[in-house]
């Protein structure tokens, strides 16, 4: 209770604090004001908004932070509890927006966001049923449970929260309107409600909790609470070899119109369930459409026949270019992890299979080489989540102090040994 403010901030903004759940700050924080309330109540909100809220159990925040009387009577502390909510219901979308330290677990949980690949082919163009997971806090590949079926070829996959989902495919002579469902929580792959139109080369994303499935005739959306799929309306205008990625709150379709060359740009809007043609200049010189991605409230483009990069400011309707990657990844696949861009395996440029994963971090403007796959594939799918990558550190008492909270894991051995005397 005597500690200072500024260092109470400087732990609970500490990424090195080492707690064996988020809950832990969260008791920090509320214990300091309880001890002079008077006084200290009005800081609590630059208080919360260090504390990991988004990782905090939901049981935890309807039983401990909604009916703390504090929080409930203090509107930035209901809205920091509202973004919380929302990131768990899958209604938030991390990637579409700046940085923040919310939405990223303490090491000390356990919790890591990680990235997934989800079948493709190998060196034989054998169908693989594998699904790998790469830690880039560690640098470790895991396998996950295998799908349990044979994937064919031409599905999507899709990340919803924590949950993958694999929409469609084929099999070379009947289409799929499967969709299947990995559950993260229990390593575990289920079947969920087929979709309302079976399909193949189709694509799929995420938008306010939602799973949009876009192809050339048709579009439809899945309601995960609901287990049921909805139809909507279809593109302005229908479109071969499409990609999609909803940003600032829209969702948007990029590939050649059916039968010609010229690539277009459409955007649906979910409030009014209409689609518009996008009037942003010449696009940039595409044989094919490019495998798309959002950012920071920017639309990356990564080109399947070269090593350039796109980048799309819807806010602006601005284009722009960032450096190159380091090789081709014809076949590759992208995904958004941690704040950086990640392109892995497919054809490079000298037409040989790669096993290469490399990362673009738009604060350097940089790319960097930062692992190797399991094996060399192609034609895969890849998205991030969050799960739990080491075992959790479990007690008898639910309740922590502030004498066991207060424990950094730093490298600077010099702050790790730093002398906590005036802690209660």
């Amino acid at each position: 209770e005597r500690l200072p403010l500024p260092r109470l901030l400087s732990y609970l903004r500490d990424d090195g604090l080492c707690i064996p759940k988020e809950e832990a700050a969260f008791q920090l924080a509320l214990r300091w004001v309880r001890a002079d309330p008077a006084t200290r109540a009005p800081l609590l909100p630059q208080l919360l908004a260090h504390v990991r809220l988004p990782f905090v159990r939901r049981f935890y925040l309807l039983a401990h932070v909604e009916s703390e009387p504090l929080v409930a009577r203090c509107p930035p502390c209901l809205r920091l509890l509202r973004e919380a909510r929302d990131f768990q219901a899958a209604r938030l979308d991390r990637h579409d927006r700046g940085p923040c330290a919310r939405m990223r677990p303490r090491p000390s949980t356990g919790l890591a966001e990680i990235l997934v690949l989800v079948g493709g082919c190998d060196r034989d163009c054998d169908e693989l049923v594998t699904v790998d997971c790469y830690n880039p806090r560690t640098g470790h590949w895991r396998y996950l449970a295998e799908f349990p079926e044979h994937l064919g070829g031409g599905y999507s996959v899709a990340a919803l929260g924590n949950d993958i989902y694999v929409t469609g495919g084929s099999d070379g002579s009947r289409l799929y309107d499967c969709v299947w469902r990995y559950n993260s929580s229990v390593n575990e792959w289920t079947e969920v409600s087929p979709m309302l139109k079976a399909r193949e080369y189709h694509s799929s994303t995420v938008l306010d909790g939602l799973l949009y499935v876009v192809a050339s005739d048709s579009t439809e959306r899945y309601d995960h609470t609901l287990d049921s799929w909805e139809a909507l309306q279809p593109m302005l205008y229908p479109m071969d070899n499409c990609s999609t990625t909803s940003c600032r709150g829209k969702l948007f379709a990029i590939g050649s119109l059916a039968g010609k060359e010229s690539m277009v740009m459409q955007c649906y809007d979910p409030d009014s369930d209409l689609w518009s043609l996008v009037s942003c200049g010449h696009l940039p010189p595409w044989s094919f459409a490019p495998k798309t991605v959002t950012l920071n409230g920017l639309m990356y483009f990564i080109r399947d026949d070269s090593a350039e990069v796109d980048v799309y400011n819807p806010s602006k309707n601005e284009w722009d270019k960032i450096p190159a990657m380091l090789q081709v990844h014809v076949g590759g696949s992208v995904a958004v992890l941690g704040g950086r861009l990640y392109v892995s395996g497919g054809y490079d440029n000298t037409f040989e299979l790669s096993d290469v994963l490399e990362a673009y971090d738009p604060e350097t403007r940089t790319w960097s080489i930062v692992g190797q796959l399991p094996e060399p594939i192609f034609w895969h799918g890849s998205v991030s989540i969050f799960r739990q990558f080491m075992p959790e550190t479990t007690q008898e008492d639910d309740s922590i102090t502030l004498d066991n909270t207060i424990s950094l894991s730093r490298q600077n051995q010099n702050l790790h040994n730093q002398n906590l005397n005036e802690l209660p």
